[in-house]
């Protein structure tokens, strides 16, 4: 690595004039969470009898200005930390103190060493960050959380929980403890004077325990000088990319970057998502660094954003829509694995929304099978790679759907097993149910808070369930799809077990009636074994109907 510098220091020295430090662009907002500032402070106060205190690890790039660093990763800490400082000036009351506080918080001019006065962290936030942090008293100012937007309300609530803290403490004590911060709290530092060695740096470093995510790396190798060498358009890439992730919102736009990545390469990844990207993309030329890749990604960000969480991909002209919403909601609420979105997002790019809603109900019928199935992660890639490269390949949508196969049969000889209600795909199974029952005149999400028998499955010696005809057979049929339905509220144990037309009339109809396939069952005059049978053929078959 490139002059490579890592050193201890304490954090009096940290925050001087041998270090002004900036949050670039390609950095995530400021994060911590009201437990990160808790603990913080609970640690400090903790450790503040001892002799030293360790609080991590910065990663720095060296810039050309004098004692100009980019944080690469320690920005929370970092940032907090200054957040502690600003709130110990603002509570004590001895001049010199507070005079030497303010100047670890912004660098005070120095005329003779050509020190122009500069803050000793830019943020993203910079204007917030001085009225209520650089400024003398700024600790003091009293601003709602919800005056402001997120991230600037988690400056408010490291305030609030630094000064929680502190008040208890009397001067004395204040001043001690920002001498004990000052000089006996250690940060080791790890600078490099290359940005590619800095995030060679970032890839192992952790910060507080967790661990760094690679889509922060890609991002800072999109939007470096190698990639895009106009400073105007790194910056605009920069808050573009940033715009797109607090909109997707941070797991699922990570989920995006996946599903880009099984899209390009079309096999099982070997790498990290990193180096898949690196190795597998970026080197063999499927996309370029920088403003197309980013380009790129806000293609997906936007067909993810309308399938998946606005689900308004089909026009509302389409005959279609409904169904569309209704069934794409119980995909993504019910699927345990997410493989499968890459090839709706592939389609969808490819073939312009062409008979996306066929192709949608062949690729669930493909995952159920897996799921009914038991098949394993590699061969499930398998079975999308060649999806994905059909797609890649047919110049028409119905060639690509015309091609798929999936194990039909499995899928209802799973809707047929005796034990159907301690599977992983029995709630997705009722739930598509009541899809395919309902008349999808308008769009109404079906969520289910759990599943219940209709005939019990341990019904009292004295019921009317044990008098069936029938109920030796109890056991093997209980269990079965035809006797489970989908409830809306908490189960009830003691009203389950009622007789049938006592137990519909008291327990199950206000807790089935957002279920069109359920409610059908509270008509029947009455529940049997045989009945269970009948239903439990009838709705396996329709398993593999499309809504």
């Amino acid at each position: 690595m490139n002059n490579l510098e890592g050193k201890i220091e304490p954090i009096g020295k940290v925050f001087s004039a041998d270090f002004f430090f900036s949050i670039p662009d390609y950095q995530r907002p400021f994060a911590w969470e009201e437990s990160n500032f808790q603990d913080l402070i609970d640690d400090l106060i903790a450790a503040r009898d001892g002799a030293q205190y360790f609080l991590g690890t910065l990663v720095l790039h060296k810039k050309k200005e004098k004692n100009t660093f980019d944080v690469v990763d320690g920005q929370q800490r970092l940032t907090s930390l200054l957040i502690l400082f600003a709130c110990l000036r603002d509570l004590i009351t001895d001049p010199a103190y507070r005079k030497t506080l303010q100047g670890k918080i912004v660098q005070e001019e120095n005329k003779v060493d050509g020190i122009a006065e500069m803050p000793r962290i830019l943020v993203k936030d910079r204007q917030t960050f001085r009225e209520i942090v650089l400024e003398d008293k700024g600790t003091d100012k009293v601003l709602k959380e919800d005056q402001l937007p997120e991230p600037l309300t988690r400056y408010i609530k490291a305030i609030k929980i630094f000064k929680s803290a502190l008040e208890k403490f009397t001067q004395e004590d204040l001043e001690k403890f920002a001498q004990f911060i000052n000089q006996h709290c250690n940060i080791i530092y790890l600078a490099t004077s290359t940005f590619d060695d800095a995030f060679k740096l970032f890839t192992i470093v952790n910060d507080r325990g967790r661990q760094l995510r690679r889509i922060d790396i890609l991002k800072a190798q999109n939007i470096s000088p190698d990639a895009i060498k106009n400073e105007v358009a790194r910056d605009r890439i920069a808050k573009q990319w940033e715009a797109m992730e607090n909109e997707i919102g941070e797991n699922e736009f990570e989920s995006i970057l996946y599903a880009m990545r099984m899209i390009l390469v079309k096999e099982k990844p070997q790498e990290d998502l990193l180096s898949e990207f690196e190795n597998k993309i970026f080197k063999k030329g499927i996309l370029t660094r920088g403003e197309k890749f980013v380009d790129e990604v806000k293609i997906y960000c936007d067909l993810y954003r309308q399938i998946f969480t606005d689900k308004d991909y089909l026009p509302k002209s389409d005959a279609n829509h409904l169904k569309f919403k209704a069934m794409i909601h119980i995909m993504d609420s019910e699927f345990e694995a997410s493989e499968w979105r890459a090839c709706l997002m592939s389609f969808a790019k490819k073939f312009a929304g062409k008979q996306f809603y066929d192709f949608m109900l062949l690729i669930e019928k493909v995952y159920l099978a897996q799921w009914v199935q038991g098949v394993r992660k590699d061969e499930r890639f398998g079975d999308y790679s060649r999806i994905l490269k059909s797609i890649d390949i047919e110049a028409k949508p119905e060639d690509v759907i015309n091609a798929i196969k999936f194990a039909g049969d499995s899928i209802v000889v799973a809707g047929k097993t005796k034990s159907l209600y301690g599977a992983r795909y029995a709630k997705y199974f009722l739930l598509r149910l009541e899809v395919l029952a309902s008349e999808n005149d308008v769009y109404k999400e079906i969520n289910a808070k759990s599943i219940e028998h209709i005939f019990p499955q341990k019904p009292d010696a004295t019921s009317e369930w044990v008098k069936d005809k029938d109920f030796k057979e109890h056991q093997s049929v209980v269990n079965s799809l035809g006797n489970l339905v989908l409830i809306s509220k908490s189960k009830n144990s003691s009203a389950s077990n009622h007789d049938f037309l006592i137990k519909k009339e008291r327990y199950l109809k206000d807790r089935v009636s957002d279920y069109p396939r359920s409610v059908k069952i509270t008509a029947e005059p009455s529940w049997t074994i045989e009945k269970i049978k009948a239903a439990t053929n009838d709705l396996a078959a329709k398993l593999v109907v499309n809504p």
